[in-house]
């Protein structure tokens, strides 16, 4: 089923229906916990590493409570990012998700930074994450925070396209435990089972956690018959965190978690005897440790320690098993320089050590290699008056691929009202070469020969160069954060991102001929160049105390200004639409219908088969609270198809690295939440 614009128009005269009976409903509670005067008064520290009322910051930022979250009926972190104006969040299978912000949406997306309280996630093989490594509880997320646009002055080269901050809730604030059970009409099963407590004193808190999931095939795409998409998944994780509370405002926390899943699918590959289309069980297991110390200083400054480590292991098949351990030292002081000014720095260094084993498509021309990062950044806010506010940031980054980069920044903002800040941004972050990039080489095509006639058959192979730039981004943003009433709320951003030295551009062509074999290589190189135009448009609407109308709007442009292959241009959609209705008829129980749309992802001639329809999709939960310790809810997921409809009339459809997508079929999925 698709949305035509006559069904778009019908679902919104719905809408317009329900609400005006739901103005004379007065439900004992709110539809959410805060309201809107106090969310614009939450504080977010992803912008500057420090505090910030929301409703002041100069910054492209979107916040996701908990209490978002769980409306949602969603049960990964990368549905719940679908919430939020500006991202891109599509599930490419049962388990697997292409997520980023402002363009570049990939399975391996690498221009997007991902945070768990503060430590650094992206795998340096590639630049990006896996999101289904992702497994600790939803139930233990306090709130993400989602930043569009450069953060790179503050986090360092790669916070490119946005920065996701997942932050967890303390140990002291999750006592007691909770257990989650749930099932699905897609032999989905899944189970999470908590528990905290704290010392005699309570200058100690803990908490424990066990998490398992597993779910059969969903539909393969109609160019490859329908039936099985050979995407069946588990994954199971395990973890701790401990929270201390120290003399004169010292506190300290650690976390520890495990994770291991395995994901079927489906994976085209080119080889030097032709073309297949091959079952992949993809395996990954990992685990990561983080301990921070801070302390407040007089005058309101603030003294940060933070040490992290991952060891990890991704074995795709088709590609490579990297092996890979990562160690990560962070510090940071904040402090006043008199009245008018607070000034942020800090450092950071990370050591990273591999081994790449090749796989049938794909091997490093160095297979084992230790990689050291180091980054410097400062950052002065300055109250130029009541009502003004100006942010200068610098961050010089350095890796042992492209050297010294430096990205810096520089905010303004303008209280017009007490309810109303209007700012401006202009920036300049880098991507800086993954480890991938440099010294890869992946086959990229198969071209069938006539061997009766002497032509032969050619495998074009991609050859990363070791001599690379990091890619370079230019950005301007312009925002208006508004609260026109104690009811209604709207965040308004325009923005132009200018991209140069892109890698992915095809360089010399270096042809081994032979028979009945022909290999060409193909050297991938900096030089590419594109600008994206767009805005982002979030609402939020109090109706009244029983009904809530959240709209995350995005428009997006984009013109190529040099050639890249492949090229980018053809994956970012025109628009993507959010619209969730929240209605809580009586006390305990809930009501939530959510409508997504995403545009057409076009293609380009030279890679049809990143081509995909506009598509929408339809969830509806149910949640009851029969006691306050029980929760029940069931949600209908992809109500209208519409996950297949973005690969109908396809002849092939696959990612850049070649993996097949699966989409998902209608659902009902039945949770039990037991809090004890």
């Amino acid at each position: 089923m698709k949305f035509t614009p006559f069904t778009h128009g019908l679902a919104v005269s719905a809408l317009a229906l329900m609400v005006v009976p739901a103005l004379a409903v007065d439900a004992p509670e709110k539809v959410a916990q805060l309201s809107l005067e106090d969310l614009m008064q939450i504080e977010v520290t992803s912008v500057s590493k420090k505090p910030q009322k929301l409703a002041h910051v100069a910054a492209a930022v979107h916040v996701i409570s908990a209490e978002d979250i769980r409306l949602t009926g969603a049960n990964s972190i990368a549905e719940v990012l679908r919430l939020a104006p500006g991202m891109d969040a599509t599930r490419f299978s049962a388990n697997r998700w292409s997520v980023s912000a402002r363009g570049f949406a990939e399975l391996l997306a690498d221009k997007l930074l991902v945070l768990v309280d503060g430590r650094n996630a992206f795998n340096p093989a590639f630049s990006g994450v896996m999101w289904q490594d992702f497994q600790f509880p939803l139930e233990d997320i306090e709130r993400i925070e989602v930043i569009r646009g450069p953060a790179a002055a503050i986090w360092g080269s790669n916070g490119m396209n946005g920065v996701i901050n997942i932050i967890t809730r303390s140990a002291a604030s999750t006592p007691g435990g909770l257990a989650v059970l749930g099932t699905s009409t897609l032999d989905e099963s899944y189970g999470r089972v908590r528990w905290g407590g704290q010392n005699a004193d309570g200058s100690l808190f803990y908490r424990v956690y066990g998490s398992t999931q597993h779910a059969n095939a969903q539909k393969a795409p109609a160019s490859l018959g329908g039936g099985s998409g050979q995407d069946a998944y588990g994954n199971g994780s395990a973890g701790l965190r401990l929270d201390g509370y120290l003399a004169a405002g010292a506190r300290w926390d650690m976390s520890a978690d495990f994770f291991s899943n395995h994901s079927d699918g489906l994976a085209l590959m080119h080889q030097a005897s032709g073309t297949t289309i091959d079952q992949q069980t993809e395996r990954h297991r990992g685990t990561t440790l983080r301990a921070r110390y801070e302390k407040a200083i007089d005058g309101g400054g603030n003294l940060q320690f933070q040490a992290a480590y991952a060891q990890t292991t991704l074995h795709i098949p088709y590609a490579m098993t990297d092996v890979r351990s990562t160690a990560d030292l962070d510090m940071q002081h904040r402090f006043q320089m008199g009245k008018q000014q607070e000034l942020v720095w800090g450092v950071n260094y990370r050591l990273s050590s591999d081994t790449i084993t090749p796989g049938p498509v794909m091997h490093m021309d160095t297979p084992s290699r230790r990689m050291t990062y180091l980054g410097l950044f400062a950052q002065d806010e300055i109250s130029l008056a009541d009502t003004w506010r100006l942010t200068l940031g610098l961050r010089l980054d350095r890796n042992p691929i492209s050297g010294w980069d430096a990205q810096p920044t520089a905010r303004l903002s303008w209280n017009l009202q007490p309810n109303q800040t209007l700012w401006g941004a202009l920036s300049k972050a880098v991507r800086a070469p993954s480890r991938a990039d440099a010294g890869f080489n992946r086959n990229l095509a198969y071209i069938p020969g006539n061997p009766a006639g002497f032509v032969p058959n050619t495998l074009l192979i991609l050859h990363g160069a070791e001599d690379l730039r990091s890619e370079q981004l230019k950005a301007a943003e312009l925002g208006l954060r508004s609260q026109w009433t104690s009811a209604l709320s709207t965040d308004l951003v325009l923005f132009t991102h200018r991209y140069d030295d892109l890698l992915r551009t095809a360089g010399q062509m270096t042809p081994a001929p032979g028979f009945p074999l022909t290999v060409v290589n193909i050297d991938i190189r900096n030089g590419g160049a594109m600008t994206v135009n767009g805005a982002e448009l979030a609402a939020d609407w109090r109706i009244n105390p029983a009904w809530r109308l959240q709209l995350a709007q995005t428009w997006n442009s984009v013109t190529q200004d040099s050639t890249v292959t492949p090229d980018p241009t053809g994956t970012l959609p025109k628009s993507i639409t959010s619209l969730r209705l929240s209605w809580m008829p009586a006390s305990r129980i809930n009501i939530d219908a959510w409508l997504r749309h995403t545009g057409a992802r076009p293609g380009v001639p030279s890679h049809t088969q990143l081509q995909r329809n506009a598509f929408s999709g339809f969830d509806l939960r149910l949640g009851w609270t029969p006691r306050k310790n029980m929760a029940w809810s069931l949600v209908g997921q992809n109500l209208n198809q519409g996950s297949c409809d973005a690969l109908s009339g396809s002849a092939l459809v696959a990612s850049n690295t070649g993996a097949i997508p699966s989409c998902q079929p209608r659902s009902l999925l039945a949770q039990l939440r037991l809090e004890f």
